[in-house]
Formats: structure tokens, C-alpha cells, sequence
């Protein structure tokens, strides 16, 4: 039970630090990619239509609102849109737009509109409103907040999609096979426990990471590169040696190819779904993963130092992997002696 535990330990930390890393790659496309204006404009174009939202973004006051270039400004002909704006700024620069400063102004600006969704939700409003210039400016805000909220929910659904696409891009460079991960701990007592430590150390001292809507509602490029910095050269260089990830130590199958690949691929594949569920679920699992863990041993092992950012290095021996050419379930091991974890279990 305890070994089964342990491998299931192991598993999550490493798809947690992945999802760690898909989620502060997936920050920083944000940023540079500007998604969230991006975002903005078409949730205007849902509003107003094509040739509208093209007048509505050259206005000088949406234009001065537009974000700074970032570092690949020598690319961008164009100025950033702004990630968001208020309600009122909406209002005023549709009111500006159409020229309306009275009720009588409103009425013949949104009779001379042409026909379509924009001139019937503005006629409705001006309706609703009784024709008061104050309640319509008021109607036109609450309309551009309920789309807001919806083209909140279309972003964080965008986002995710990408989030696979990261996920599995990070499984096929790290070679993060989830099958082959499983064969290395089920097979390897030592890499178990030690992964599991590192786990209950990881969980106890790491801050809790935040949502993936939280993040790149929000980007900080900066900021999201030191934590990638960090994570590649602390966290996943301490687990790769001893997983053996990547593509270094990689043994090409010379028959049964096809099922070779057709394991990694699934393994791929299952990493990248899994990624996208964020770092903040596979932190809560882990945490109660490791309390169960320590709840199970009865309390009576000694804490673990504690060590922030950096996974402690393997204990000796060297855990002894599997390797991929000689099948995704086949040890390498020779003559192990007996486990007395595996006779406990």
C-alpha cells in the first residue's frame, strides 16, 4: 500500500512541476502575444460588428489606452490594444463615436445606423432607458459588462486549449512519459521514496501556486521568466537524472518500434492533459497525497530538512532506471537484492 502511495507521489510531483512550467510558459505567450487584448477586440466586434470596432479602436482615446510594445516591438507595426477597459471608457468612446450628447441626438444617430446587431441592441437600450440620455449611457455600460464576464469565460476556455498544446509540446522536449514513469518507480524502490521525499519537502515549504485564470488575466513577463529560470535549473534538473527525462539516455527500440512509439505517445499525450489542469490541482493532491503519507507512517519518521526551491539530490545507491530501448516495462536492473520496503508491502 505504502509503495503504491509512494508511486502515486512521485507521479503527481512531477506532473505539479510541469504544470508549474506549462502554466509560466503559457504566462508569458500572454504577455508577448497580448491574448487578453486580443481578447478584448473581438468581444467589441461581438458587439458592434467588423467595420465598427475598426473605427471604435482607431479612436485617439483607445489608441492612447493600447498597452507598450514589448521586446519584440521591432516586429509589431502596431501599437498593443489595451487588456481591458471600463465600462464608461466604452460608453464614451461609442457616445463620441456616434456623436450623441442628447436623447434627440441618440435617436437620429441610431436611426442612421446601418442594419444590424449593433442598431438593434441600441434601439433596444435607448428604449429601455425611455429615451433619458443618463439611463441610456447607463444601459450601454451594463450591456459591455455582460459580454465582459462572458468574454472572461471565453479566454480562460482559449487559454486552457493552449494549455494543452504547451503541455504536450513540454512532454515531447522533456520526454515526460507518464507510462515510463510509472515503469522507473514501480520498478526502482529507491527513486520511489526518494521522489516522495522530495514531494513532502516541495509541498511544506513551495508557496501554493496560483490559478491559471489569475495568471494570465494579468501577465507579468518578467516575472514569469525568473520562475521558469528557476524551475528549469532547481526543480526539474534535480528529477531528470534520476527519472530519466529527456532525450540524452534514450535507447532506440530495433523491433516492436511501433509499440514503442504508440506507449510515448499516449504517455505524451496523458502529460499534456494532465498539465492543463493547472499547477494548483495537482498542488492541492499532492499535499493531501503527503498527509495521507505521513498520517499512514504512523508519525514517527523524522521530518525531512527543509529545502525551498531545490529537490535534494538522490540518496546512494543511484537509483537504476529503466531504459526506453529495452521496453517501456522491463528493468534493467541485475540481480537486485531484496527490497525491504517491497517485503513489507
Amino acid at each position: 500500500m505504502l509503495n503504491l502511495l509512494s508511486i502515486v507521489i512521485g507521479i503527481v510531483f512531477v506532473l505539479l512541476l510541469f504544470s508549474l512550467l506549462a502554466t509560466t510558459i503559457m504566462e508569458m505567450l500572454a504577455g508577448l502575444l497580448s491574448l487578453r487584448g486580443k481578447n478584448l477586440i473581438n468581444a467589441i466586434k461581438s458587439m458592434l460588428g467588423e467595420a465598427e470596432t475598426k473605427v471604435f479602436t482607431n479612436h485617439e482615446y483607445f489608441k492612447q489606452l493600447g498597452e507598450k510594445a514589448n521586446l519584440f516591438r521591432f516586429l509589431r507595426k502596431n501599437q498593443l490594444p489595451p487588456s481591458y477597459i471600463r465600462p464608461n471608457t466604452f460608453t464614451a468612446i461609442l457616445l463620441d463615436i456616434l456623436q450623441v450628447n442628447t436623447s434627440g441626438e441618440a435617436q437620429q444617430a441610431i436611426a442612421d445606423l446601418p442594419d444590424g446587431k449593433m442598431k438593434e441592441v441600441l434601439s433596444f437600450l435607448l428604449r429601455e432607458s425611455y429615451g433619458d440620455i443618463a439611463a441610456f449611457r447607463k444601459k450601454v455600460e451594463e450591456w459591455f459588462n455582460e459580454v465582459m464576464e462572458r468574454a472572461s469565460e471565453w479566454y480562460i476556455n482559449s487559454v486552457r486549449i493552449w494549455l494543452i498544446g504547451v503541455g504536450f509540446t513540454i512532454a515531447v522536449v522533456f520526454n515526460v512519459d507518464v507510462i515510463g514513469i510509472y515503469s522507473n518507480l514501480s520498478a526502482n524502490a529507491t527513486l520511489r521514496e526518494y521522489l516522495a521525499d522530495a514531494a513532502t519537502q516541495f509541498v511544506q515549504t513551495a508557496p501554493e501556486p496560483k490559478a491559471v485564470d489569475s495568471l494570465v488575466v494579468n501577465p507579468d513577463f518578467n516575472a514569469a521568466r525568473d520562475r521558469m529560470n528557476t524551475l528549469l535549473d532547481e526543480n526539474i534538473s534535480a528529477i531528470r537524472s534520476p527519472l530519466g527525462l529527456g532525450w540524452d539516455g534514450v535507447q532506440w527500440p530495433t523491433q516492436d518500434k511501433t509499440q514503442w512509439w504508440l506507449y510515448k505517445l499516449i504517455g505524451w499525450v496523458t502529460t499534456a492533459l494532465a498539465v492543463s489542469l493547472g499547477a494548483k490541482f495537482w498542488f492541492d493532491l499532492l499535499r493531501q497525497l503527503v498527509s495521507f503519507r505521513s498520517g499512514g507512517s504512523g508519525g514517527t519518521a523524522a521530518a525531512p530538512p527543509i529545502i525551498v526551491t531545490t529537490v535534494p539530490a538522490p540518496a546512494s545507491p543511484t537509483p537504476i532506471l529503466t531504459k526506453p530501448g529495452s521496453g517501456l516495462f522491463e528493468s534493467t536492473r541485475q540481480a537486485p537484492k531484496p527490497d525491504p520496503d517491497d517485503a513489507k508491502g
